[in-house]
């Protein structure tokens, strides 16, 4: 039996062990850039026998959620997770009373005598899942960034086709500046791309389109929905463009996996939960930071890089403007500041013409976290062209080394060099195309 919960989420029982993935039901994510689409009960997720994790983001790996369960049941359910080389995810739920079990790269686990589950990496931190008991072999990528085939080709040296194949189906982070409305629907366009070329790799007999139930929620961010794909654009593009029969289930829906089903129902049902989204009152900023207040702040990201990576090797990138300084317009305060690593934080008179509009509370946001930057290019709360855009994750992207328990160093960077990682840091940077 296959339920889905909501968004990302669903659960796989067999032979009585229940397998639940990704499960965030309840609240905003991405600092109060994102919101479900409808959130629903959903009563005995406590009594899961695993829950699988692909990856850190807050859609995926909801720690409200994880808090939510009784302490007294935690130790009978064991958290699922890639391997990774800090070990913080494990870390954080073995704290909270949970199992947990790594899960190594291609390497089968079995889930009882009637469940087995592969799990792999696509760098830089998503993961993929297949889900194997008597009835199906289920694939689940979520988020992988699978745009190319030689991307698609890392998942089926492991697996080469499955019978049920869950993805994603909607653009899930800023694309380009708030008038550049083209480029979002050619994101959108290329999300449904990207089905098809699952569908042809993986031969599939259904897809569930799914990890798309939310929208962009806040003031600053709002612009982002109008060109999203709808569950009616990617029912009808996998019944158009794919062998395979679209599956549009809906909170706490059960279907045994096996048979087609008309979505007509579906359909509707999230057409209506999508016009109540549209018209919420959308959140907004809590506070506005001063100069002070965010210099005070760039210094503590100043010494966090310092502490876990070769502070000589990251000015030495800027220095040869691999990394560069990036000029924060502040939409709240009306000042102009610029950050970098050598210089730090300084206010500036006269704004160039090229900045990055902002509010002080998200960029002092950055700061603040390691995932900062990753946060910020997700719930679009910032206005820019795509180069300023690259700018300032090429200039934070140290920070978001170090979330993934990697560092910047001589000897850090020799266990960089994967050629997957290097093409992928490249494009993030906006030195490599394609």
């Amino acid at each position: 039996m296959i339920r889905f919960v909501n968004h990302a989420s669903f659960l796989v029982e067999s032979a009585g062990i229940s397998l639940l993935c990704d499960p965030w039901v309840a609240g905003s994510a991405f600092h109060e850039g994102w919101n479900l689409i409808t959130e629903q009960p959903h009563p005995g997720l406590d009594e899961v026998d695993y829950i699988w994790f692909s990856h850190e983001h807050p859609d995926h790996f909801s720690i409200p959620f994880l808090r939510s369960i009784p302490a007294e049941r935690r130790a009978a359910i064991t958290i699922l997770y890639q391997k990774t080389d800090d070990g913080r995810v494990m870390s954080f739920c073995r704290k909270l009373g949970f199992m947990v079990r790594e899960l190594a790269h291609g390497r089968p686990e079995q889930l009882g005598s009637a469940m087995r589950v592969t799990c792999g990496q696509v760098p830089f931190y998503d993961s993929w899942l297949l889900i194997e008991t008597e009835e199906h072999r289920i694939l689940n990528t979520n988020d992988c960034v699978l745009d190319r085939p030689e991307r698609i080709d890392l998942i089926r040296q492991e697996v080469t086709d499955c019978d049920i194949l869950f993805t994603q189906f909607s653009y899930a982070n800023w694309q380009d500046s708030r008038d550049n409305r083209e480029a979002r629907r050619a994101l959108a366009r290329e999300k449904l791309r990207r089905v098809k070329l699952q569908c042809m790799a993986f031969n599939p007999r259904f897809v569930v389109p799914f990890a798309s139930f939310c929208y962009f929620s806040h003031v600053e961010n709002a612009f982002m929905n109008a060109d999203i794909n709808m569950p009616v654009d990617v029912v009808q593009f996998i019944a158009s463009h794919c062998a395979a029969a679209p599956i549009l289930l809906i909170p706490n829906e059960d279907w045994d996996g096996r048979q087609p089903k008309n979505n007509d129902a579906a359909l509707e049902w999230w057409s209506k939960r999508y016009a109540e989204a549209m018209a919420r009152e959308k959140n907004s900023a809590q506070c506005s930071l001063s100069f002070v207040e965010l210099e005070t702040k760039a210094h503590g990201a100043i010494e966090r890089v310092k502490r876990r990576n070769n502070f000589t090797l990251v000015t030495l990138l800027q220095r040869l403007g691999v990394i560069q300084k990036v000029v924060f317009e502040l939409i709240d305060t009306g000042l102009c500041v610029s950050f970098d690593w050598i210089d730090g934080l300084k206010l500036l008179r006269t704004p160039p013409l090229s900045t990055i509009e902002i509010h002080s509370e998200s960029l002092g946001f950055i700061f603040d976290n390691d995932f900062g930057v990753d946060t910020i290019n997700v719930n679009a709360r910032f206005n820019g062209t795509l180069r300023d855009k690259k700018r300032m994750i090429g200039l934070f992207s140290v920070l978001a080394l170090n979330n993934t328990g990697r560092n910047l160093s001589i000897s850090g960077s020799l266990q960089l060099m994967r050629p997957a990682l290097v093409h992928q840091g490249l494009r993030t940077l906006g030195l490599l195309r394609g």
